[in-house]
C-alpha cells in the first residue's frame, strides 16, 4: 500500500510538471515559433498520456491480484465450511476495505458461534427430554393398569396397551388427537374436564364398563390428576384405571362364604340343639326314638366337624403350615376307607357305590391323610349332587406313563360349560346347582391345592348337563427305589 501511494505521488508530481510545462509552452507560443510550440505541446501530451496509461495499468493489476487472492480465500472458507479472516499484504490496495470486511466477518463468526452454542444446548436439552420421555413411556407401558396422558390442549399424548385395549383405540393412529374423539366414555371425559377446571391432584371415581374385546363387565376405579410444570402451570392430565373386578368378585364371594358358613353352621347346630332339647324334655319315650334322635345328633355333629375341618384346612394351606408326611400307602385301602365313611350317606339316598380298582398293588408316595381328604370331598360331592337311586363310580388304575389315575363319576345335574373353569376357585359354587345341595365352595378348592400344589399331580373335570360329571386325579406311582428309601 505504501509503494502504491508513493507511485501515485510521483505520477502526480509528473502530471504537475507536465501541466507547468504546457503552461510555459503555451506562453512561449505567444511570442515564438508556432511549429516549435506545437512540437513541445505534442511531446508533453504524449508523455502525460503514457504516464496515465502506466498508472491505470499498474492500479488495475494490483487490484486484480488482491481480488483474486480474496476470492481464493473465500473459496477455501467455503470448502472448509467455516468463516475466517481475509489476509492481504499491508502494502496492497483494498487493505482498508478488507479490514472492514474482516470486522464484519468477525461479528458474523461471533454470532454464529453463539448460535451454535445455543443450538448444542438445545440439542442436549432435547436429548435429555427425549430420554426422560422414553423412561416415562417405559414406566407407563410396564404398568398393568390402564394409563392415559393428555396435554394442555386435551389431546392424547400417551397411553399404554391396557388403556388401548380397554377403550378400543390405537395410539399410533390417534396420537395428538382430541381426547373426546378417541375415548367414547362420557364419564371419563367429564372427569378429565373436571380435574382440569379444578386443577385437582387426585380425583377418584368408580365406573363400570364393558370390555370391548372380551365383553366382560368390569368394575373400574379411575384416578385422575392434573399435571403441573415447574411454574405450577397446568400442562395436562393423567388418568389411571384400576380393574377392581377381581377384588369385587372376591368380596362378593367372601360375603357369600360368610353367609353360607353361617347357614351351614346354624343348620347342624339348630338340629343338635333341637333334638338335644327333646331328649332332655323326655320326648324320646322309647328306645327306638331315643336312638333315632342320637343318630341325628351324631350325623349333624359330623357335618359340623367336616365344615370346621374345611375351614381349618383352608387356613393351613394358605398359611403354608401344612407339614406333608410322605409315605408309601395302598390306594385301594384309602378308597375303601372313604367309601366306608360315606356308605351311610349313599344308603340314605339308595345310591350304589361302584368301586373298580385295577389291582391291590397301587402304591402312592404321598400324605395319606391329605389324599384321603381329597377323595372324601370328591366322593362326598358326587353323593350330594346325585339324585336318589343312581350310581357313583370310583375307578383307579395305572396308566402307561407310570402314573395312577383316580376317576370319580356321578349321575348328577352336571356343570355348565361357563362354570367348568371356575369350579376350583375359592368360595365358588355353581349357581345352577345351589338348589340341589348346600356347601361353602371350599371343597374343590382344597382338592386342587392338595393334588396339584402339594403333590404335583393334576385334576381334571368333564361334565355334561343332565348326564353327570367325572373328576380325574393323576398322581405319580411310587417307584421301588422310593419305596426302599422310605423304608430305610
Amino acid at each position: 500500500m505504501f509503494c502504491t501511494r508513493r507511485l501515485m505521488l510521483v505520477l502526480s508530481a509528473l502530471l504537475i510538471l507536465a501541466g507547468g510545462t504546457s503552461f510555459v509552452l503555451a506562453w512561449l507560443s505567444l511570442s515564438g515559433s508556432f511549429s516549435l510550440t506545437r512540437w513541445y505541446f505534442d511531446l508533453t501530451f504524449a508523455l502525460v498520456t503514457l504516464l496515465c496509461v502506466v498508472w491505470i495499468g499498474f492500479a488495475w493489476r494490483s487490484r486484480r491480484t488482491t481480488i483474486g487472492r480474496i476470492r481464493q480465500q473465500l473459496h477455501q472458507f467455503e470448502q472448509a465450511d467455516r468463516i475466517g479472516m481475509i489476509m492481504v499484504d499491508m502494502d496492497e490496495d483494498l487493505t482498508e476495505l478488507v479490514a472492514e470486511i474482516n470486522q464484519y466477518l468477525t461479528n458474523i463468526e461471533f454470532r454464529f458461534e453463539k448460535e451454535r452454542c445455543e443450538q448444542r444446548e438445545l440439542l442436549m436439552q432435547a436429548d435429555v427430554a427425549e430420554t426422560e420421555r422414553h423412561q416415562v413411556e417405559a414406566v407407563i407401558f410396564s404398568i398393568s393398569e390402564a394409563v392415559i396422558v393428555t396435554n394442555r390442549y386435551d389431546e392424547l399424548l400417551m397411553a399404554n396397551q391396557a388403556a388401548q385395549d380397554l377403550y378400543d383405540f390405537r395410539l399410533d393412529l390417534h396420537n395428538l388427537s382430541p381426547i373426546e374423539q378417541v375415548v367414547d366414555d362420557p364419564d371419563l371425559l367429564k372427569m378429565i374436564k373436571l380435574v382440569r377446571q379444578d386443577k385437582s391432584r387426585a380425583l377418584v371415581r368408580l365406573f363400570q364398563r364393558t370390555h370391548p374385546l372380551s365383553g366382560q363387565k368390569l368394575d373400574l376405579k379411575v384416578t385422575a390428576s392434573c399435571v403441573f410444570d415447574g411454574q405450577r402451570r397446568d400442562i395436562g392430565a393423567i388418568m389411571v384405571a384400576h380393574d377392581m373386578t377381581a377384588e369385587s368378585d372376591l368380596a362378593r364371594l367372601k360375603d357369600d362364604f360368610v353367609s353360607c358358613v353361617s347357614h351351614e353352621l346354624k343348620t347342624p347346630l339348630s338340629s343338635i340343639r333341637g333334638y338335644a332339647e327333646m331328649i332332655a324334655e323326655g320326648e324320646a319315650d322309647s328306645p327306638e326314638l331315643y336312638r333315632k334322635y342320637c343318630l341325628i345328633i351324631q350325623e349333624q355333629a359330623e357335618r359340623l366337624n367336616r365344615l370346621i375341618d374345611d375351614v381349618l384346612n383352608l387356613s393351613r394351606l394358605e398359611s403354608g403350615g401344612v407339614d406333608l408326611q410322605l409315605e408309601p400307602f395302598d390306594l385301594a385301602g384309602a378308597i375303601r376307607d372313604v367309601t366306608a365313611v360315606l356308605r351311610p350317606q349313599a344308603q340314605a339316598k339308595s345310591i350304589e357305590l361302584d368301586i373298580q380298582v385295577q389291582s391291590d398293588d397301587l402304591t402312592l408316595l404321598a400324605d395319606r391323610d391329605m389324599i384321603y381328604q381329597a377323595l372324601l370331598n370328591l366322593v362326598g360331592n358326587a353323593l350330594k349332587y346325585s339324585p336318589a337311586q343312581q350310581k357313583v363310580t370310583i375307578r383307579a388304575w395305572q396308566d402307561d406313563d407310570a402314573q395312577i389315575a383316580i376317576e370319580i363319576t356321578d349321575q348328577g345335574p352336571g356343570i355348565p360349560r361357563e362354570s367348568l373353569d371356575r369350579i376350583f376357585e375359592k368360595f365358588y359354587r355353581v349357581p345352577e346347582n345351589n338348589s340341589v345341595a348346600g356347601g361353602t365352595g371350599l371343597g374343590l378348592y382344597l382338592v386342587r391345592e392338595i393334588i396339584e400344589n402339594l403333590h404335583q399331580g393334576r385334576i381334571d373335570v368333564r361334565s355334561q348337563i343332565g348326564l353327570g360329571s367325572t373328576f380325574t386325579i393323576t398322581l405319580p406311582l411310587c417307584q421301588p427305589s422310593q419305596l426302599l428309601v422310605s423304608q430305610n
